[in-house]
């Protein structure tokens, strides 16, 4: 299988259409048509399943599709790195996991740009944040999860707090002064199901709470943002970010609930052979 008809196969996967994965790609329909059916051929397997006009992908599909996409990745960032060594136009790589690339680096990126110059970030789940560094494939991690290798060097840089919000019908409704015990009584809690929910665990059982008691276990959302749009409903309490729900407090789309919070400390690691500390200087200095 060559590099192109894996980028053909994932658009077509992607659009569930020949005809929309020729437009994105520039080239004909029926040179995507023939190009998955030549890997079709060549591996006695279907990779589609026509219904209608769309694409569906069989269970071969599926698996192709998951290593696709993870090759192509690698591919970008192995390019990525190539670049990053240019004598005149030299720039650090920085991998992070979701909410300190959605909410923290790209602006401290710009307010640092004179001390950091072309910083280039990453996103990527936890577990691969800290192979991207392991193998040399980025300078630096960020991750509010703290790394355990002993091939690591590591720095606490900044720490948002995950705090409980409610949609202002509900949070009118709830004692000014509740505490973690009470929170049970009045709704039941969600969070974002990610690298935060170790975090999230953590500060429910050190308040000897049982985090699978307090989560509603027909909700598992994926992101800070789902969980934000559930809260319109006003039926249910939420654990998030300061600094992803801040503009929504300042907005009045949901309301803090007293002053519960659980500490969210991010880490900045590398190799122990790479030069980190320019990296972690204008961190610091824009998270004060």
């Amino acid at each position: 299988m060559t590099f192109e008809q894996m980028k053909i196969f994932l658009e077509a996967a992607h659009y569930g259409s020949f005809t929309h994965a020729a437009e994105q790609l520039g080239i004909t329909q029926s040179a995507v048509s023939v190009c998955i059916k030549k890997l079709e051929e060549k591996h006695d397997v279907a990779l589609f399943d026509r219904t209608g006009r769309r694409l569906v992908l069989t269970e071969a599909g599926q698996v192709l599709l998951s290593e696709a996409e993870r090759i192509l990745r690698d591919v970008e960032l192995t390019i990525l790195r190539i670049e990053s060594r240019r004598p005149l136009e030299a720039f650090a790589i920085a991998a992070c996991t979701g909410h300190a690339y959605d909410h923290w680096m790209p602006e401290m990126a710009v307010a640092g740009r004179e001390g950091l110059p072309g910083l280039r970030l990453v996103r990527a789940e936890v577990d691969d944040v800290t192979a991207l560094v392991m193998r040399g494939s980025a300078d630096a991690g960020i991750t509010n999860v703290m790394p355990s290798h002993p091939q690591f060097r590591l720095t606490r840089v900044f720490t948002d707090t995950l705090i409980v919000c409610a949609h202002p019908a509900l949070a009118r409704r709830l004692p000014a002064d509740i505490g973690w015990r009470e929170l049970a009584d009045h709704a039941p809690l969600v969070w974002e199901q990610s690298d935060l929910t170790p975090t999230i665990t953590a500060g429910l059982m050190a308040q000897r709470l049982d985090p699978g008691r307090l989560l509603d276990p027909k909700l598992r959302l994926a992101s800070s943002m789902a969980v934000l749009s559930l809260l319109r409903a006003g039926r249910h309490l939420a654990l998030l970010p300061e600094r992803a729900v801040s503009a929504h407090l300042e907005a009045g789309r949901v309301e803090r609930i007293g002053t519960l919070a659980i500490a969210l400390p991010y880490w900045l690691f590398a190799l122990r052979e790479r030069d980190m500390d320019t990296l972690a200087t204008e961190i610091a200095r824009f998270a004060g």
